[in-house]
């Protein structure tokens, strides 16, 4: 009779425990865990993004560039193919630049760091998957980011969009 008081005082004892434990964790989890980041872009990602609005700037055409856009934000895969979907759902690029005043996709940057392996290992998907949508994707190395051959290389790019599409 002591044997099942015990057992079952000591079964109250965890469950309540555990029940005050993960209420406090669930309350903290809702209200503590976010924070605004001080930045949106990376220095190697501003760097890039200010060429590429030099770039339209200097070359006075319809276009502009937008940040960190998933694929699943401009392709688009059929309702029956669920797969499809879910393959490119956690997928981005750095850059797409868009012609105006639509917002057409033109092409897309992205930006090679060999360190970060999820990223270079999503590149084997991006970069298919892109050119089945006849979106050009340019690779850029993050040291040449910083030079004026990225910025010529937009350039031409952009001239090329333009003539290609007005």
């Amino acid at each position: 009779m002591w044997l099942i008081l015990i057992v079952s005082l000591i079964i109250v004892l965890t469950v309540a425990f555990f029940y005050t434990k993960m209420t406090r964790l669930k309350i903290k989890d809702e209200v503590e865990i976010y924070k605004c980041k001080d930045y949106l872009l990376t220095k190697t990602e501003k760097s890039a993004f200010d060429k590429i609005q030099q770039a339209i700037k200097q070359s006075n055409l319809p276009f502009m560039v937008l940040p960190k856009l998933r694929l699943t934000d401009f392709l688009w895969t059929p309702k029956e193919n669920r797969n499809a979907y879910l393959k490119i759902q956690s997928k981005f690029v750095d850059f797409l630049v868009v012609k105006k005043p639509h917002l057409h996709p033109a092409f897309a940057v992205f930006i090679i760091n060999e360190e970060n392996k999820p990223k270079m290992q999503s590149l084997e998907t991006i970069e298919p998957t892109l050119n089945t949508a006849g979106i050009k994707l340019i690779k850029i190395n993050a040291k040449e980011v910083f030079s004026d051959d990225f910025l010529n290389l937009i350039k031409e790019e952009l001239k090329w969009q333009y003539q290609k599409n007005y």
